[in-house]
């Protein structure tokens, strides 16, 4: 029952960033969207789901150590909740991505490229960005790549969150 509680937030915690990219990708469906406002969004979506990390590790001290739990107990907990959360956001990602964002890398490439050309690059620079972008989508497009990329999306963020939890939830 103890370890449950945590399978329970982790589990909330990906459904929830699955839920924010159907949100969003209304958003990413008009033509002028702004990648950049995306990326904050995205991320923003993410804090709110690994929000469920504090909710996790406070109802796991409280039930089930009688509302005590050092640093160390408190982060551990918290990276168990983020851990299952991580792979449901990879796994989520991978069924979301061929079957809902398809166009997303080509979309993306084109938003780089016209920031680039408001940045001013020469034409030798341009297309040695577009290069550089086919190069990368075409990476991209490999499960072996994208999977790790994936994780390090979501896995930064969600340690940040538990080691913050563990130490405001502390107690001796």
């Amino acid at each position: 029952m103890k370890k449950q509680t945590l399978i329970y937030f982790g589990l909330l915690a990906g459904l929830l960033n699955i839920i924010g990219w159907f949100a969003l990708d209304a958003l990413f469906q008009k033509d002028d969207f702004d990648f950049g406002l995306g990326e904050i969004l995205g991320y923003a979506a993410m804090l709110v789901a690994l929000s469920t990390v504090f909710f996790g590790v406070k109802r796991y001290r409280d039930v089930n150590l009688d509302g005590k739990i050092s640093f160390v107990q408190a982060f551990l907990n918290g990276l168990i909740i983020v851990l299952v959360a991580a792979s449901i956001y990879v796994i989520g990602w991978e069924i979301y991505y061929p079957n809902f964002a398809a166009d997303f890398g080509e979309r993306y490439s084109e938003y780089l490229v016209q920031s680039y050309e408001e940045q001013g690059l020469s034409t030798e620079e341009m297309k040695i960005k577009k290069e550089e972008m086919a190069v990368w989508m075409d990476r991209y497009e490999n499960p072996l790549v994208r999977i790790p990329l994936t994780l390090m999306e979501i896995l930064p963020l969600g340690i940040l969150v538990a080691a913050i939890s563990g130490l405001v939830l502390m107690k001796q």
